[in-house]
């Protein structure tokens, strides 16, 4: 069969295919590469952080440049490629990304996830071994104790830093630019170079004081039902939506200790994962939700382009074996055993 690309070659200057002269139906086809264009990595941190913040002024509070800077990385970038990347018209404020500013952020977002995965590598060949991991809070203050001691024991050369936030979404960006080895995040979690591993799954319940007329029932309650006890809060911002306006302002990004604390003083209920209530605790009592919350789904995020030689398979499988004990200690039904294939990770059931 005839290549149809056969008469066709690149035009360095313009990058466009024309037809060569001369060229036979014979001929094979002679095809030149492109020259590079001049892609640097501070024009797609720029695009990057428009598309993350929406304007030009927190894209350079992001990024620590000044907002002309930034304006004009984006200006450079645009003559490099020959198109519009942002559109600045006063009918698009705030700025947005143009089809062709959308297609290089997605190529952008890729490079630089490489970018990071490089730098830190090459960082963490210069020094000891250090494993550093980060962890929402509930997770931090329930997974992490038992596993890290254990962790520590089979890896004593391995020395630990550790980072705790309310936020999912910080935790798995910190991943991605290296900054951590790994993080144990809630879903849903960003999309982007990840590995995502389920460490375990647990329910949320309603914390209510344990002289309130709910914890007298003793029966599973909807949000609604909850009359004249508030619900102060949500847990951490990844906390499902429950649909209910009852929740009282001023509680509703608070760690789940506090909110559990305030359950106590009285201050109303609070919807928990159920880990986060010690089983010696008389003063509090969890009762099952009756509305459709979603389980808090705990992972374990990994940076997929990273060359890093820690034994995070090691502290995946420890983690998923501490939760389960966590579980059937605090009396809950035991996670069944989960045949699966090749692959695919268990579910482990609170």
């Amino acid at each position: 069969m005839q290549n149809p690309f056969a008469n066709f070659i690149c035009n360095p200057e313009s990058r466009d295919y024309t037809m060569a002269s001369g060229a036979g139906s014979g001929d094979r086809a002679l095809l030149k590469p492109a020259r590079p264009i001049g892609l640097q990595v501070k024009h797609l941190e720029a695009l990057m952080a428009i598309a993350v913040e929406g304007s030009f002024g927190a894209a350079a509070r992001r990024l620590g440049y000044t907002q002309s800077a930034v304006s004009q990385q984006i200006a450079a970038l645009e003559r490099l490629v020959g198109q519009r990347l942002v559109d600045r018209s006063k009918s698009a404020e705030p700025p947005r990304l143009t089809p062709a500013g959308r297609l290089l952020l997605e190529h952008a977002e890729t490079i630089m996830s490489v970018v990071y995965a490089a730098e830190a590598d090459l960082v963490a060949s210069r020094r000891p071994p250090c494993l550093r991991l980060g962890a929402i809070r509930s997770v931090a203050a329930v997974l992490l104790p038992a596993a890290l001691k254990r962790f520590r024991e089979s890896y004593p050369e391995e020395s630990i830093e550790f980072l705790e936030r309310a936020s999912s979404d910080e935790l798995v960006e910190l991943v991605e630019r290296g900054a951590l080895d790994a993080a144990f995040a809630a879903r849903p979690t960003a999309a982007g170079p990840f590995d995502v591993h389920l460490v375990l799954t647990q329910r949320f319940v309603v914390a209510v004081p344990a002289d309130s007329e709910p914890a007298r029932k003793g029966i599973p309650i909807a949000i609604r039902e909850l009359g004249s006890l508030p619900l102060i809060g949500t847990g951490e911002a990844h906390v499902p939506d429950t649909g209910t306006n009852n929740v009282r302002s001023g509680f509703k990004e608070v760690d789940s200790r506090t909110l559990l604390a305030f359950v106590r003083a009285g201050l109303g209920a609070a919807l928990v994962p159920e880990l986060a209530i010690e089983s010696d605790d008389r003063s509090v009592v969890a009762l099952p939700v009756a509305d459709a919350v979603a389980p808090q789904q705990v992972v374990l995020v990994t940076h997929r382009p990273r060359r890093t030689q820690l034994p995070l398979e090691w502290l995946e499988d420890l983690a998923r074996t501490v939760g389960r004990d966590l579980v059937r200690s605090r009396g809950a039904p035991s996670s069944p055993r989960v045949r699966r294939r090749r692959g695919q990770t268990p579910l482990v059931q609170a």
